[in-house]
């Protein structure tokens, strides 16, 4: 099977769909397949710095030079191109309402779209990207029905629906096996995992905490994307028990969560929230924040306890889980849940449905 993937950003950019890239390409290679995934020669905030083609894990990694960007979009009038010069069996693109996503909906391919939820509120976009959003939405609206599409969750299956009045098929984002051999070493402090950025409510998870005026510890771990020195001073001016250790590596992450009591994920609105599925499966609980995919990876009073978005909500849920039957539950839970998550799994699916796609290709054209 020939497949190509089409990407945003590819490693070594770093993050949730980069890694959801990744780990179906290379699961692929590994099954026999030939696999290229075809991005942009940038990272999130500048261009041209890496290769235009390498081999990496055995996937073939294409580069184009993108024409226009916006924010972390990219236009390259050279995609389609690409794309039909490799001939693949099955093209698997990544990240609706990117230009790609548009420019490839018409070939005439094997194509599966992996949206990865951008489905957010006008409070976390604000009213412009919010406005440009719908307006993409419902001006391409039959772009997106050309493609057999991958939700990450059901919550995600039922806005596709709702939207664009098309079906889809659920295939969660996978956590590492490995996670699972990971044994708990203390319930120490709070932890969050993430980038501090506003859309990430990480000011309205310190409010929160301040109020509580619990004893234990909060950790914040993750990349500066524009409100660490906001962080910092706001603990430092009310002397909270918290801080803010930056970046960490993979190796760290996973000490801290088998170190901490629960992770925190404060964002109103999260497509998936894969620091959730992580924590479960070392075994830890988790606080969350509104509805969206977080519901359906951490689902309340099985592995989370849930809070609405205010400072008040949030401070209660911090002492929700300083109760250790509550805690103990939600441990017990949090392991068993999470292994509907277990990467091999995932991998498998995909597998079974890129198959499924094609046999059903091969059967109409026995019968044509």
């Amino acid at each position: 099977m020939k497949i190509v993937q089409v990407a945003p950003f590819y490693y070594p950019v770093l993050g949730g769909v980069e890694k959801v890239v990744s780990r179906i390409s290379e699961y692929m290679v590994s099954k026999g397949n030939e696999v290229t995934v075809v991005t942009y020669n940038r990272d999130r905030s500048s261009k041209g710095m890496f290769k235009e083609r390498e081999i990496i894990n055995g996937v073939e990694v294409v580069r184009l030079s993108p024409k226009i960007t916006m924010s972390h979009g990219s236009y390259s009038p050279d995609v389609v191109r690409v794309v039909k010069s490799i001939d693949p069996d099955i093209v698997h693109v990544h990240v609706w309402r990117h230009p790609h996503s548009l420019q490839l909906s018409s070939l005439d391919l094997v194509k599966v779209l992996h949206p990865h939820s951008p489905f957010y509120s006008r409070k976390q976009v604000g009213s412009l990207i919010y406005v440009y959003y719908n307006l993409v939405d419902s001006i391409f609206r039959k772009r997106i029905r050309d493609y057999n599409i991958i939700s990450i969750s059901p919550i995600e299956k039922e806005i596709i629906k709702k939207k664009f009045n098309v079906n889809s098929t659920v295939i969660p984002n996978g956590v590492e096996d490995s996670y699972f051999d990971v044994k708990s070493q203390g319930d120490n402090f709070y932890l969050f995992l993430g980038r501090l950025s506003a859309e990430k409510n990480v000011m309205r998870m310190l409010r929160g905490y301040k109020l509580s005026e619990v004893k234990r510890p909060l950790v914040i771990a993750g990349p500066d994307e524009g409100i660490g020195k906001e962080v910092k001073e706001y603990i430092e001016r009310y002397q909270l028990n918290a801080k803010y250790v930056g970046p960490v590596s993979e190796e760290e992450k996973i000490n801290l969560l088998s170190h901490c009591r629960a992770l925190i994920n404060p964002r109103p609105y999260e497509a998936f929230g894969i620091n959730l599925v992580e924590a479960e499966a070392v075994g830890k609980p988790c606080i969350i924040v509104g509805h969206g995919g977080q519901e359906y990876v951490a689902p309340p009073g099985v592995s989370s306890v849930r809070s609405n978005d205010t400072d008040e909500g949030l401070a209660n849920s911090f002492r929700e889980m300083e109760k250790d039957d509550v805690f103990f539950k939600l441990s017990r839970g949090a392991k068993n849940y999470a292994e509907r998550f277990r990467m091999s799994r995932i991998l498998s699916e995909i597998e079974k449905y890129y198959n499924s796609l094609l046999k059903g290709v091969e059967s109409s054209l026995s019968s044509s």
